[in-house]
């Protein structure tokens, strides 16, 4: 009897905002109770954030569920988004899930929270689990999935096994994850797929399947931080390819022609801190140019090739009007003013590529605000 009045004494304490003063006006407090087979007295009590304007997201702090009998034990408040701030979750089964589904969870965040394995939920539109030590991804062949954004960056994944079967993905991100081989065939069950973001892994192939893939909704692509030898752009169909990132992997060589037939809608390529040989330097130089693609290559030890600059200077320039010609020492300098200008065209390309991933970043952020607060117009507790 003494323990049931202590656990009404927390719950009465938090309505008033008093157990850690995060509550007020502004907020309002929910309490979570995690019944872990002990008595009243030593039940687990976690308390959630939530934004009280909207009422359509709730932060829990610290909460500890290890076992299917934690979760069952679980009342999560009825809100859309639901984020969890450390603590640890030990699986996420379909247990879980269920929990969160009966609240009408629809979006989940999981940050700093350790999460090892995950279970995929069929009920979930939204999951974004960072930085949470997560190594496996269990996903059931037979089961419907509906998520559409998905982003596991920063975890401790090896593998991408049975992805296929999320079909109705929009947005994946496995960045800065153990990933070594990424089979493309895995993504051309994925129609509407608008950003794929594989960057900081261990990528050694993209798949030996010499079937085309087609990707006729994506836009943005991914591949930096890895250790790419070759691009297979013979086997990629990418009408829609906007934003294509291939810094910091092993390239000798780029086929820059092919690149942009292949992708024609193709603006902005970063192949930065890649050894590319200087007959790739040049025809990516000459190509980019002549197809207005804002492009980050670095410099080789490779002359400056002399059409490519005038190119560039005679688009900037009206009516195509030339100069006069330098008097005296005038090749000499005509050269090092050529010099100049290439460098500065570099300085405004690397400008432009910033102002552009910024735009995109903007872009995917109002696509997500828009889905996911509709009416409501709730902030993102991340």
């Amino acid at each position: 009897m003494v323990a049931n009045f202590r656990m009404l004494r927390i719950i009465e304490r938090a309505k008033y905002g008093t157990i850690n003063g995060r509550c007020g006006s502004d907020h309002e407090c929910v309490i979570v109770i995690f019944a872990l087979g002990l008595p009243v007295e030593c039940a687990v009590v976690r308390q959630y954030t939530c934004d009280s304007y909207f009422q359509s997201w709730c932060q829990l702090h610290n909460a500890t569920v290890h076992m299917d009998t934690d979760a069952q034990a679980s009342v999560f408040p009825r809100v859309r988004q639901l984020g969890f701030i450390y603590g640890s979750i030990g699986n996420f089964t379909h247990t879980f899930n269920n929990q969160l589904f009966k609240a009408g969870v629809l979006r989940v965040f999981a940050r700093g929270t350790r999460v090892t394995t995950l279970t995929m939920p069929s009920t979930i539109e939204q999951l974004y689990l960072r930085d949470n030590g997560l190594r496996t991804v269990e996903i059931d062949p037979r089961a419907r999935y509906i998520v559409r954004y998905l982003r596991l960056q920063m975890n401790k994944l090896r593998s991408i096994a049975h992805f296929e079967h999320l079909t109705q993905l929009h947005e994946l991100n496995l960045c800065d994850n153990l990933i070594e081989d990424v089979p493309l065939d895995t993504f051309a069950t994925m129609p509407a797929l608008r950003q794929l973001i594989l960057c900081g892994n261990h990528i050694k192939t993209l798949g030996t399947t010499p079937t085309v893939i087609q990707l006729p909704a994506l836009t943005h692509l991914d591949l930096g931080g890895n250790f790419l030898a070759s691009l297979p752009l013979e086997r990629w169909q990418l009408p829609q390819l906007i934003n294509l990132s291939v810094r910091d992997n092993l390239l000798t060589t780029l086929d820059s022609g092919l690149l942009v037939r292949r992708f024609p809608l193709l603006r902005i390529l970063d192949a930065s801190a890649n050894a590319l040989d200087c007959h790739s330097y040049h025809q990516a130089l000459q190509t980019f140019v002549n197809r207005s693609v804002v492009h980050l290559i670095d410099r080789r030890m490779c002359s400056v090739d002399d059409a490519i600059v005038l190119d560039a200077e005679e688009m900037r320039r009206p009516n195509g009007i030339k100069p006069a010609a330098a008097e005296g020492n005038g090749p000499l300098e005509v050269r090092h003013l050529k010099e100049r200008i290439f460098l500065q065209q570099r300085t405004i390309q690397q400008q432009r590529m910033e102002i552009e991933q910024l735009r995109a970043n903007l872009t995917t952020l109002m696509e997500q605000f828009d889905l996911v607060a509709g009416p409501a117009r709730a902030l993102d507790p991340f």
